[in-house]
């Protein structure tokens, strides 16, 4: 004890530091108990138990069962830097994120949590790393949707309501909030998870000083963007996204009349991006958006944008800025373009090997059939009634009021749940091309 007690001592006046080996817990939702010390033997029961026990550089390995914070409110909070393992069996003696599920899976009642996120951040300015592996997100229960409008043959749902519309006066609205938000520090990293049908973004956070890496997740049926990692930092270049190895399809827009966002990543300000082996395809919009360039067109965000494959992207394989409001971009006409162009705000220090699909043969089989049918075939309308000759216009003409009409809109399909045991499929569904069957 003496001689421990020397060494630590001579550590603290030579400027080093001390610390004891990371402690381990475990989570089962069906055996553990929030009273269990949270070991192997004793596990505790509740995911957000185990991160308020634990300390940054802790370990925690989570079994097979669903999710959803204390009391299954429908939130995670995470304010530590710690690493959180899922997929594990009842008896932590093996992991298959596949097989033994560790699922996130909001429940949909009147209490469920309707702010931030399902998967809260606040890391503050830590410089440690965190990671998150083997979780599967999935809001499609907890969302509200449509009984008939917007509802394709042979789709379990139509579209997606956002409150306050709801399906029926006694249903459940939507949980209008992102999958993943917050304020991310250090290095975290975010693997072999997967992110579906989120309401308002797949993951959608701010990076501090050190790296942001999305590599081998599945994102399926999000809204808005299913990727957006911001800077938050004076420096434009203290944070670097990764985005490698991940496949993002059917990401949807803001609105039904789809014509503002629905971007697979949206590449943001105050950070530099390598968007690497990715599946970008099957936006309402564009499989990656450059649009977003800080005031100072002085600052210029490096990006790399190699091996990608993009696929029916229905405005444009990549956006950017010029051309008025923006330009599109196809990956098989002029992406190797891009080093040589002034775009404003960026440097594409490489783009290479991106590439368009060239046979539907790996996905035939994968690949949801009605709801891809639906999706390319997606459409809004509006129909507009306007008498200036009726009775009420009349008489609003003389009285100097505004006329009157009506609008009547529709949708044949709009952010409607993708099954997740399709979504699950889709790793190792392209190889060499997104995510991979986690190893």
């Amino acid at each position: 004890m003496k001689k421990l007690i020397v060494l630590m001592a001579c550590m603290i006046l030579l400027g080093g530091s001390f610390s004891a080996e990371a402690a381990e817990f475990y989570v089962h939702k069906e055996s553990g108990k929030n009273s269990f010390p949270g070991t192997k033997a004793e596990p505790f029961k509740n995911l957000q138990k185990a991160i308020d026990v634990a300390a940054d550089g802790d370990i925690i390995h989570v079994a097979t069962g669903n999710y959803c914070g204390l009391m299954d409110k429908g939130q995670i909070k995470l304010s530590k830097q710690l690493t959180i393992l899922g997929g594990y069996s009842p008896d932590f003696s093996s992991r298959d994120i596949l097989t033994y599920r560790t699922t996130i899976i909001p429940p949909k009642k009147q209490d469920v949590h309707r702010d931030d996120a399902v998967f809260f951040i606040e890391q503050g300015n830590k410089e440690g790393t965190t990671l998150i592996d083997g979780l599967i997100f999935d809001q499609g229960e907890t969302n509200d949707y449509h009984t008939v409008n917007g509802k394709p043959e042979g789709l379990d749902t139509g579209m997606l309501l956002i409150p306050p519309a709801k399906s029926s006066p006694t249903a459940f609205p939507s949980a209008n909030i992102a999958i993943m938000k917050g304020n991310t520090s250090g290095n975290f990293t975010v693997t072999n998870c997967v992110f579906n049908n989120a309401c308002l973004y797949g993951i959608w956070v701010a990076q501090g000083k050190g790296a942001f890496t999305a590599k081998n997740n599945i994102f399926v049926a999000n809204r808005m963007s299913a990727i957006e990692v911001r800077g938050r930092l004076a420096d434009p270049h203290a944070a670097k996204v990764n985005l490698i190895d991940n496949t993002v399809l059917f990401t949807w827009s803001r609105t039904k009349d789809m014509g503002d966002m629905g971007y697979g990543v949206r590449g943001m300000t105050g950070c530099d991006y390598v968007v690497q082996g990715n599946i970008l395809a099957l936006s309402t919009f564009a499989g990656y958006d450059n649009t977003r360039i800080d005031s100072n067109l002085k600052v210029k965000k490096n990006v790399a944008l190699d091996g990608n494959l993009f696929f029916l992207n229905k405005q444009a394989d990549m956006t950017a800025p010029g051309s008025g409001m923006f330009m599109r971009i196809w990956v098989e006409e002029n992406f190797e373009d891009l080093p040589d162009m002034d775009i404003p705000g960026t440097t594409f220090a490489s783009v290479k090997g991106n590439v368009g699909l060239t046979t539907a043969e790996p996905l035939k089989n994968i690949i949801n059939k009605a709801y891809l049918e639906g999706f390319l075939n997606a459409s809004y309308k509006e129909v507009t009634s306007y008498d200036a000759d009726s009775p009420a216009n009349r008489f609003r003409r003389a009285m100097g009021m505004n006329q009157t009409g009506t609008i009547q809109s529709s949708v044949t399909m709009w952010a409607n749940r993708y099954p997740l045991e399709d979504a699950l499929k889709l790793f190792g569904a392209i190889p060499k091309f997104g995510a991979q069957l986690p190893q």
